[in-house]
Order: structure tokens, then sequence, then C-alpha cells
């Protein structure tokens, strides 16, 4: 199945800019860190030491961010103890895929699996999996753990998929989506949902912000695609030009390899074949990836999503005000981003 074209570039609003999406949102961050050191507790001090390499060496706290945010959004002040589930869960599939794609660079340094060993990592991330679970139960509201629940089941799912998407030459846009949609997309998805959740939301709302969140992830993980190509290590805290190595098919690749003539198509395929442990392959290969528009197309459709992102807070007119301009903005912000 071929790649579609991408659509018209849309209208996207910005009615904040750049330096001020940021500041807010360091500022929103600042109480979600303080929470996770405070929440990050074990009788065995080897599990804290872990766990603390992986939430303490950078990161944006984008998903303790969005839950903040959610509910403030609504006129409520969340107690950032909660932002925490979404940050554990963020680690926890971290260390999870770190030992999967056998990484050895995260957020500019060794991962935790190079430095503490597989099998440590593995199980501190179901220490920080529990740990989110045993935050969520502190909450009366059902719908809480409930939302939490179809969240991690997904995001699991998607960790499935990955693998058997894995060296997929044939893959189309269809199973990317359905990747990037349970890997990334779900828990920022689930943030805004739990956030809406916390300061008692009607099911319609709730819905809202689920959609919000579901868009944005879609369009931040589209960009994570399209700067593997383009973007530098210093820049990303990761080694970049991986994807393809590690035998990830993403967007930028499945455009070229749709749009492309055929004989520069089938070089592809080619090199892509062949690329695993040679450098000089893959260059070649990241190169038609480039040339043939794969880069520009997945930046286009990620502002397509961020466009639906912020097209879903049109049913929230009402509530308009500096915290659903934040959200406006932060759409905005995704696709500008450089790591």
């Amino acid at each position: 199945m071929k790649t579609a074209t991408p659509p018209p570039d849309p209208e996207l609003l910005t009615p904040l800019d750049n330096a001020e999406v940021k500041a807010r949102v360091l500022a929103l961050a600042e109480p979600a860190d303080r929470a996770l050191r405070a929440n990050l507790s074990s009788h065995v001090p080897f599990i804290e030491k872990v766990s603390g390499y992986i939430l303490f060496s950078g990161g944006k706290r984008l998903r303790p961010v969005l839950f903040l945010l959610a509910a403030k959004a609504l006129g409520v002040e969340a107690d950032p103890r909660y932002s925490a589930i979404f940050e554990y869960l963020h680690a926890a599939t971290l260390l999870h895929d770190d030992v999967v794609d056998e990484a050895g660079l995260r957020r500019g340094r060794p991962a935790a699996r190079v430095e503490y060993g597989n099998d440590a990592v593995i199980l501190v991330g179901d220490f920080l999996f529990s740990k989110s679970y045993s935050l969520a139960a502190e909450l009366p509201d059902h719908r809480f753990v409930s939302a939490l629940t179809d969240c991690t089941t997904i995001m699991a799912e998607g960790q499935v998929l990955e693998l058997l998407a894995t060296d997929r030459l044939d893959l189309d846009y269809a199973g990317y989506l359905d990747v990037i949609r349970a890997k990334t997309a779900v828990l920022l998805a689930a943030a805004c949902q739990m956030g809406a959740i916390y300061a008692g939301a009607d099911k319609q709302v709730v819905d809202i912000f689920y959609q919000y969140g579901l868009e944005l992830g879609l369009a931040f993980q589209m960009v994570d695609d399209a700067l593997d190509y383009v973007g530098s290590e210093h820049e990303f805290g990761k080694p970049v030009g991986h994807d393809l190595k590690e035998g990830k098919i993403t967007l930028p690749f499945l455009h070229a390899r749709d749009h492309a003539p055929e004989p520069v198509g089938a070089r592809l395929l080619e090199l892509a074949r062949r690329g695993r442990g040679q450098p000089e392959v893959l260059e070649e290969a990241k190169a038609i990836v480039r040339d043939q528009g794969g880069v520009e197309a997945t930046f286009a459709r990620a502002r397509a999503h961020a466009v639906a992102a912020q097209q879903a807070l049109a049913g929230l007119a009402d509530r308009a005000g500096a915290d659903l301009d934040l959200m406006l903005g932060l759409a905005a912000y995704v696709i500008t981003r450089r790591n």
C-alpha cells in the first residue's frame, strides 16, 4: 500500500511564541520533577539508583506536564504527586526499549542497560510500572485506574507491534500509524485524559482531552522520526540515524520508498536489506530518503496532526484562557522542536 501524499499545509494556531511555551512548560515541570523524587522510594536502594539514573538524566517531563495542564485548563490545580504516574510509565518503557534495541546511548550518556545490565533494567522497569499503578490506586474515581489500564494495555501491544514491524520493508502507512499510536501517542493521550478525570470532567470533555493528546503524540513521534534523518546527536541526546540500522521502518523511509522513481526506490530497498552494521550503506539510504522528500513529508504530516490536536480543543471554546492557549501553543511547538 502506498503512503498517501502529504496533506496541504494546514493553518496552525500560534497564540504563544516558543519561548513562552517553553517557559510555562518548565514552570509546570518543576513540581512534577519534585514529585518524581518524593515518590521514588523502595526498600532496595539499588532500585532507587537505577530508577534515578533514567528519571533524572534529562527529559522534557511532557507527560506529567500534560496531566497538570489538562486539569488546570478545567480550573483545578492537580496534586503533582499524581503526575509522577506518567513519567514512571515513560521511564519504564525507555528501559525496556533500550534492552530490546540494544541501545548504547540515552539522553546523551550511556543507557542504563550499559551501566547496570539488561536484567537489572528490565526488573527496575517493572518496578516503575507497578509504582505508577500504586499511585493511581490512591484516587477515588474508578475512571482513573480504568484509563491507566487501557493505556498500558495498548502500550504493551505497541511494543509487540513494533517488534513485528522490525525489518518489514513492506510495512504500509496504516501499520506505521498503529505502531506510533500505541507506542507513543496513547500515553500522552492518557495524561490529558486523566488530568480531565482528576478535574471531575464529564465524558465529553474527557474525550476531547484524550483526542488532543493522541494527535499531539502522533505529531511528536513523527517529528522524532524526521529528526532521526536530519538531526544531530548533540541536539537529540541520543544517536541519530539509528532507526534504519535497528530495522525501524518509519514515515520518512515509507514516503521515499513509495514516491521515488522505480530505480531509486529499488536501490533504497536494497540498501535497507544490506544496511545493518554497514555505516556507508546506511548513509546512502538516508541520503535517498532525504533527497526523495521523506523528511519534508513527515514534517507535513506531523503538522497536520498538530492542527488536529488544536482543532480537538474547539469544543472547549467556552473555557478559553491562558491554559488552553498553552495547549494550543504546545501543539505548535512540537513541530519546531529540535530535540
